[in-house]
């Protein structure tokens, strides 16, 4: 006995997909102050955040204040503390157990998940 599936096509409206778009975007910033400082209070004893001077601050302006802009190479020593074993608060307060590096055209993502 052969069962055949239709295929179900969903036809989008345009415009409510940018309605929908923009309801979700319209708050983007404050999401986005908001999210920094649930990092920042979640990590406030994170020794790399120590070492940078923002001992416990978690408001936007210290952290543009306190927090360079890095590339891989400026957390190269800390991450391979954490993939030898360290387990301390190092960039992060929870322990981080998984680490991707992707190399896309001359730029490294590093992806740390506790």
């Amino acid at each position: 006995m052969s069962v055949k599936m239709q295929e179900k096509v969903e036809v989008y409206d345009l415009e409510k997909v940018v309605e929908e778009f923009e309801r979700l975007t319209k708050d983007a910033e404050n999401v986005q102050k908001k999210t920094l400082k649930k990092i920042l209070e979640e990590n406030a004893s994170a020794e790399y955040l120590k070492s940078l001077g923002l001992n416990g601050r978690t408001d936007l302006e210290s952290f543009k204040v306190c927090i360079p802009l890095v590339i891989y190479k400026d957390l190269e020593t800390y991450i391979n503390r954490m993939v030898d074993g360290d387990v301390s608060p190092i960039l992060s307060e929870k322990p981080i157990t998984i680490f991707s590096i992707r190399h896309m055209r001359h730029t490294i993502f590093c992806f740390l998940f506790y």
